[in-house]
């Protein structure tokens, strides 16, 4: 279970960049996580997208996935654009 910190934290950190990819800041406001198959996480390829955004919202989804190409989590959020 000692992956499991960094698991999230790259999940959040992949959901943080997408949110945040056209320059904008971002503040987060919601964070979900969906595990999956247990396993060796540290390898896993973790990737994430906007799913939708507004003048102040963004909803991102992201997933890890270890080398087998089973799902070792899933992970959802709301990021806030901050004013600069």
């Amino acid at each position: 279970m000692s992956d499991i910190p960094s698991l999230a934290g790259a999940l959040e950190k992949a959901l943080a960049d997408a949110a945040g990819g056209d320059g904008r800041k971002v503040a987060p406001v919601s964070f979900t996580l969906d595990y999956g198959a247990g396993g060796d996480s540290s390898g896993a390829a973790v990737s994430a997208r906007v799913d939708r955004a507004t003048r102040s919202l963004i909803f991102v989804h992201g997933e890890a996935v270890l080398a087998d190409g089973r799902r070792a989590a899933s992970a959802s959020g709301v990021f806030r654009v901050r004013e600069t």
